[in-house]
């Protein structure tokens, strides 16, 4: 017979917290004595509700898509994104400042 990785008292301080996301996940695995990325996984095949932490930049700004830039100048125009063709391949900061010249 194998020993379970979890037992039922790790489950149920997992199940004592009423939101997940990596900090909460990080706090778990030291009341546990679990590596947080084993935590994580415990709490999503539990099927419990994880908010997963975005990626940032080095200055803090959120990480967006070049084509969600694009698609937000089309939007801001008024144009077709089909109109827009070949934008993305423009550098991320000539996008962000067009799209904020933008009135």
């Amino acid at each position: 017979m194998s020993i379970p990785n979890y037992t039922p008292s790790m489950l149920a301080t997992i199940k004592g917290y009423d939101s997940f996301n990596k900090d909460v996940a990080t706090e778990i695995a030291r009341e546990i004595g679990k590596s947080p990325r084993s935590v994580i996984a415990k709490i999503k095949s539990m099927g419990l509700p994880y908010t997963v932490q975005r990626p940032v930049r080095k200055d803090g700004s959120a990480i967006s898509r070049k084509a969600d830039t694009v698609a937000a100048i089309a939007k801001a125009l008024d144009m077709e994104l089909e109109d827009l063709d070949g934008l993305a391949k423009a550098p991320r900061s000539a996008l962000i400042a067009l799209l904020r010249e933008i009135p």
